[in-house]
């Protein structure tokens, strides 16, 4: 499933908030990342973090927009049940 990811890179920790709401009223998923925003860093952390926090393999997880914005489209291999479920826990 394709979910909308917020990115705040060079952060103190690397995490996921939870979801908020866009400019435009859309829900996005927060996460936190340490890694810079250059070559592409932020992304391949954001991309690592929630394969560990959805517990699936790092390769299944892909960025399919956004890879020099803060604002990404990640492919995760899971339902929106297992999504809801997940972020709910936080």
């Amino acid at each position: 499933m394709r979910v909308a990811v917020a990115v705040t890179p060079k952060s103190g920790k690397d995490a996921v908030m939870g979801w908020v709401v866009d400019a435009n009223g859309e829900r996005e998923l927060s996460v936190k990342v340490t890694a810079a925003p250059e070559k592409g860093k932020a992304t391949k952390a954001v991309c690592k973090l929630l394969a560990a926090f959805f517990d699936v393999p790092k390769s299944s997880v892909e960025c399919v927009r956004g890879d020099l914005s803060r604002h990404k489209m990640i492919e995760i291999p899971i339902s929106q049940e297992q999504l809801e479920e997940a972020v709910a826990q936080l």
